[in-house]
């Protein structure tokens, strides 16, 4: 869990794999730091794209993140938490559950809080909503419960919000296409009304459409792209400002850091 050590020398790692309150606007160097001596915590929380739908291996996004965490520090030790697993890791446990809204998670996230105390979630969820034609309010207001829950369970969790890749075949997703558009528009804002441990990673400017397998789900390509942006936008969280990051940058066009991780 969380402690009092100095931000600025955490330093991260992951095992290689086998195969709240709200609150006035805070810089992330300002949060109660984390604990170097313990194990990072990190709770990978959504749907179907979570659990790894798509990928060969079922494991998303959460394998090649592991692997640039790993790639860039070899003393702090991360490991994924959650009730679910899939994949070929050696650790395996998130919080994906196929077909699920953001409502869904709302209703089990306090017990999961409660049960694995992260460090940090990466939450990426609202696709499922859009395809059952929530309204873009609706998602606004569920993602904000969400936030709120996630908050109320631990006053030191640090939350990154993945905004949506917009699916794009057939007439569903058509206006799904459209919801999540709209959903994205206002997400910021619902980031940022959530207070300073809460932070945005926009997917959608990492992933393209054309990088959804099914139309849907991300191929492999994709879920590079995503633990590519997770990692850009966590790194400044957990090493000494940010600057040392892992491997080589899978893009194919370069990224702003500040057009992934919007402060």
């Amino acid at each position: 869990m969380l402690g009092r050590a100095a931000l600025a020398t955490l330093l991260l790692a992951v095992a290689l794999p086998l195969t709240g309150s709200t609150g006035s606007a805070a810089s992330p160097s300002t949060l109660p730091p984390l604990d170097t001596t313990a194990h990072l915590r990190v709770m990978p929380l959504g749907d179907s794209i979570t659990w790894g739908a798509g990928s060969t291996t079922g494991d998303g996004y959460r394998l090649e993140l592991a692997r640039y965490m790993v790639d860039v520090q070899q003393i702090y030790t991360a490991t994924w938490v959650g009730s679910q697993t899939s994949g070929q890791q050696s650790n395996p446990h998130h919080e994906g559950h196929p077909g699920w809204t953001i409502a869904d998670l709302s209703a089990q996230i306090s017990t999961w809080m409660a049960t694995y105390q992260p460090d940090v979630v990466l939450v990426h969820a609202g696709v499922n909503d859009a395809r059952q034609y929530a309204t873009t309010a609706v998602m606004q207001a569920r993602m904000a419960d969400l936030l709120s829950r996630i908050l109320a369970a631990s006053p030191t969790v640090r939350v990154i919000v993945g905004d949506i890749i917009p699916p794009w075949y057939g007439t569903q997703q058509d206006i799904a296409s459209a919801t999540v558009q709209r959903f994205n528009a206002v997400l910021p804002s619902v980031v940022a009304a959530a207070g300073p441990r809460v932070t945005l990673a926009r997917m959608s400017a990492a992933v393209s459409s054309a990088l959804l397998g099914d139309g849907l789900h991300p191929n492999d390509t994709g879920y590079r792209y995503m633990a590519w942006t997770w990692w850009r936008c966590m790194a400044p969280l957990l090493t000494p400002d940010g600057v040392t990051r892992a491997g080589v940058d899978p893009l194919p066009v370069p990224v702003r850091d500040s057009d992934l991780c919007p402060s």
